[in-house]
């Protein structure tokens, strides 16, 4: 079952990485509406801010973001024979659901030398934490029900039940405040680095 914790967290990590590195083409760059549209958009589907950030539309920016976050999981089952296209998608709709879950507050930047500190306060959403006994507890009852967890459908269901048993037993863990850089890259234009953007995504969703 570590398996399935790894998916869901990779999942996550590899859009959160398309999504906040993409680059403001402001003149003026604004460093805390960077990272608060950029979260809006990926985690609660709010696109307007990012779009305008971007200068593109709300319709093309939903497009882009939920491409990239299906393209990502299936990927994940790209070697995979035991789940069905309809498995993946209900997985996809589960894992958006936990994407929602995400807590965050965009509070005050510093600027030095070219390169902006931002502060975001985060609370720690446990449903990763959970996701282990969460798949455990789902794998019994189907051994129980005499089903073969190879079986593509019954993978599919146990992946999907499991993140659902999280998903009930959500609970937020005490604020905690991360601070990001955010930097022009090789070609001039503002982002964050990988090691930025999981400083955030780790602490959204710890796993330990």
């Amino acid at each position: 079952m570590q398996k399935k914790n790894c998916v869901l967290c990779i999942s996550i990590g590899i859009i959160v990485c398309i999504l906040l590195s993409a680059c403001s083409k402001q003149p003026d760059f604004d460093a805390k509406s960077y990272v608060q549209s950029s979260l809006d958009a990926y985690y609660h589907g709010e696109y307007k801010d990012y779009a305008n950030l971007l200068e593109i539309s709300e319709k093309d920016a939903k497009k882009e973001i939920e491409e990239d976050f299906n393209e990502s999981i299936q990927q994940q089952f790209d070697d995979s024979d035991n789940i069905t296209d309809k498995g993946i998608a209900d997985y996809a709709e589960k894992l958006a659901e936990v994407k929602k879950l995400a807590k965050y507050k965009v509070q005050d930047v510093k600027e030095e030398d070219g390169v902006y500190t931002v502060s975001v306060q985060v609370e720690p959403s446990n449903v990763f934490q959970t996701l282990q006994q969460s798949s455990t507890e789902v794998s019994n009852e189907k051994i129980k029900q005499g089903l073969d967890g190879n079986d593509p459908e019954v993978f599919a269901a146990v992946l999907t039940e499991s993140v659902q048993k999280s998903l009930e037993k959500n609970s937020y863990g005490k604020t905690v405040t991360v601070k990001v850089s955010v930097e022009k890259d090789n070609s001039g234009k503002y982002g964050l680095s990988d090691t930025e953007m999981s400083k955030l995504e780790t602490a959204m969703f710890p796993t330990e």
